[in-house]
C-alpha cells in the first residue's frame, strides 16, 4: 500500500478530542470570518436519525462552505481552537454516525454542486462538486449530449463524496465497476505536516499526490482529507430494462432455494455484465427481486429482454414489473420517484427536455419523499460472501426474515447485491510501481449483504430488533469472505 508521508489524517486531531471541549471561540470566529454561512440553531439532522439531537448528538454549529478557501478557513479555526469536526457531503447517510458530532462543528459541503463535462481523448471526464447528490448527478448527465452515466446506487439523496470514498456500487456496476473505480482525479484539502497548514491539492494517479488518490478511491470518507471535487470518467448511455417483482413464499427452505437459483443465474454466462441484480429478504416473509439490464449502444434491448426472461424463469418470479426506458429515467425509477415505481415526481417532458426550474422542483420532491420514507433511525451491518453461498447461510437468512422481531417488510431488511464482472477488477489507471490503484479491497466475485434493523422516529430503540441484527450477522459470519 502506498504511504502518505506528507499528509496527516485531516480529522485525526479534532475527532480524538473529548466532545465536551469548549467550541464557543471557534463558533464566534467562524461567524466573524464566514458571515451568513454558520448555523447554530435548527441544524439539520443526518439522514439516519439514530444520530439526531433526540439521541444525544447536538452539534454546536454547521458551517456551509462554498469553496476550497472556505474549507481551509473552517478547518484552520477548528484546529486552532481544538474544536471537534465532522464533514458532511450532503444528507449525512453514514451508517455509523460520521456525518455529525456532538458538541462540535459540522462542515457541510451542500453548496459545492458544480458539474462540468470535459471531453478528453474520446472520454467524458466529469468534474463533480463534492456536495452533489446522486439524483443530481444522474439528471445532469442525462441532459448532456450524448447522455452519460454514473455507476452509483439508488439512494436519491446520497452524497457522491461519501459514496465514492467508500467504494460505492449500484445497478450499472457489473459493467462499469465500483463508483470509485472511474475516479481519475480529486481536489482535496489536506493538512501538510511539514508546513503546518491546510492546503488544496489535486491528486491524480500519476502525480506526486497519487498516494492520496489511492486513499480517496475506497479508503472511506473523512479519513484523508476534505473532498472538494471528483473527476469521474463517465460513460455514454442509451436504454435499460428494469425488472422488479416479489415472491411471497414464506417457507424458509423454499426461500433459500429461490435465492440460490437467483445467485446461480447471476453468476452464470446467461446473465453477463449487462445485468446487475438484487435479492431482498422482506421482514415477515417473501423475497423481492430487482435487476437492471443495460441495452446495446444503439438502444436495442432485445438481448436484455431475453436475459431477463431467463432470470424470471430461473427464480420462478410471477408477473414482475418490467419497464424499458432511458438510463436517466431508470435512475429515478430506482429512487422510487416514477409512476412505475412508486411516486410520480419525474418531469413529464423528461429530465433531458424539461426546464431547469422544473428539474429542480422535481428533484426536491423526490428528496423530500426519500427522507420521509427512508430517513428514519436504523442500524446496519455489511458483509461479503463468495458467489457460492452455503445453503445453511441462505436458510438462516430466510428464517431471520420471519423472526417475530420482523413483523413487516419495513422492520427488517436483508439485501444481497450481486458482486462480479467489472466490480471484481482492480483498475490499472495509475502508476502501479507503488502498488494497486485503489484502496478498495473487496474484489472477490460473490455477494455483498446489507442487513438493516429499522424503527419509527418516535419509537424507542428496539432491543429485539438490535438483537435480531446481531444474531443474524453472527449466524452467517463463518461463511463470509
Amino acid at each position: 500500500m502506498p504511504s502518505l508521508p506528507h499528509f496527516a489524517l485531516v480529522l485525526l486531531v479534532p475527532l480524538c478530542l473529548l466532545v465536551s471541549a469548549d467550541v464557543n471561540d471557534a463558533v464566534y470566529r467562524l461567524i466573524d470570518v464566514l458571515p451568513g454561512q454558520v448555523q447554530t440553531g435548527g441544524i439539520p439532522p443526518p439522514y439516519n436519525t439514530r444520530f439526531d439531537a433526540a439521541n444525544g448528538y447536538v452539534p454546536a454549529a454547521m458551517v456551509y462552505v462554498f469553496s476550497a478557501e472556505d474549507i481551509i478557513t473552517a478547518l484552520e479555526i477548528c484546529y486552532e481552537e481544538d474544536a471537534p469536526v465532522a464533514l458532511r457531503s450532503n444528507g449525512g447517510h453514514s451508517y455509523i454516525g460520521q456525518s455529525t458530532v456532538n458538541g462540535g462543528i459540522i462542515i457541510s459541503f451542500t453548496e459545492l454542486k458544480g458539474l462540468e463535462v470535459v471531453p478528453e481523448g474520446g472520454r467524458y471526464i466529469v468534474k463533480l462538486g463534492s456536495g452533489l447528490k446522486l439524483l443530481e448527478v444522474y439528471s445532469r448527465l442525462a441532459r448532456h449530449d450524448p447522455p452519460l452515466g454514473f455507476a452509483g446506487g439508488s439512494g436519491a439523496s446520497v452524497g457522491i463524496a461519501g459514496l465514492t470514498s467508500g467504494g460505492g456500487h449500484g445497478l450499472s456496476s457489473a459493467m462499469y465497476g465500483m463508483s470509485s473505480d472511474r475516479i481519475v482525479a480529486a481536489e482535496v484539502v489536506v493538512y501538510n505536516r511539514e508546513e503546518d497548514k491546510f492546503e488544496l491539492v489535486t491528486a491524480t494517479g500519476y502525480n506526486e499526490h497519487s498516494d492520496l488518490l489511492f486513499a480517496v478511491r475506497g479508503g472511506m470518507g473523512g479519513n484523508y482529507g476534505a473532498l472538494v471535487s471528483l473527476s469521474y470518467d463517465a460513460f455514454p448511455v442509451t436504454n435499460v430494462v428494469v425488472i422488479s417483482g416479489k415472491n411471497f413464499d414464506v417457507d424458509p427452505s423454499l426461500q433459500a432455494q429461490r435465492i440460490k437459483d437467483f445467485q446461480d443465474f447471476m453468476h452464470s454466462g446467461a446473465a453477463g455484465p449487462e445485468i446487475f441484480g438484487i435479492g431482498k429478504f422482506l421482514g415477515g416473509g417473501g423475497i423481492q427481486y430487482s435487476a437492471q439490464c443495460i441495452c446495446d449502444a444503439t438502444g436495442d434491448c432485445s438481448a436484455c429482454h431475453a436475459k431477463l426472461d431467463a432470470m424470471q424463469a430461473a427464480v420462478g418470479l410471477p408477473n414482475p414489473l418490467r419497464v424499458e426506458q432511458d438510463f436517466g429515467k431508470a435512475m429515478w425509477f430506482w429512487a422510487d420517484c416514477t409512476a412505475d415505481s412508486w411516486m410520480d415526481f419525474y418531469p413529464p417532458e423528461g429530465v433531458a427536455n424539461c426546464s431547469e426550474e422544473e428539474l429542480e422542483e422535481a428533484m426536491y420532491k423526490c428528496w423530500a419523499f426519500d427522507r420521509d420514507v427512508y430517513g428514519g433511525p436504523n442500524k446496519a451491518k455489511s458483509i461479503y460472501f463468495p458467489k457460492d453461498m452455503r445453503m445453511e447461510d441462505l436458510q438462516s437468512l430466510a428464517e431471520a426474515a420471519v423472526d417475530p422481531a420482523c413483523q413487516s417488510p419495513g422492520d427488517c431488511v436483508i439485501l444481497l447485491d450481486f458482486y462480479g464482472h467489472a466490480m471484481s477488477e482492480e483498475p490499472e489507471d495509475c502508476d502501479q510501481s507503488a502498488g494497486k490503484c485503489t484502496s478498495f479491497d473487496h474484489r472477490t466475485p460473490g455477494w455483498h449483504m446489507q442487513m438493516l434493523a429499522i424503527w419509527d422516529r418516535d419509537e424507542e430503540t428496539p432491543t429485539d430488533k438490535l438483537e435480531w441484527l446481531q444474531n443474524t450477522y453472527d449466524s452467517v459470519f463463518p461463511g463470509s469472505l
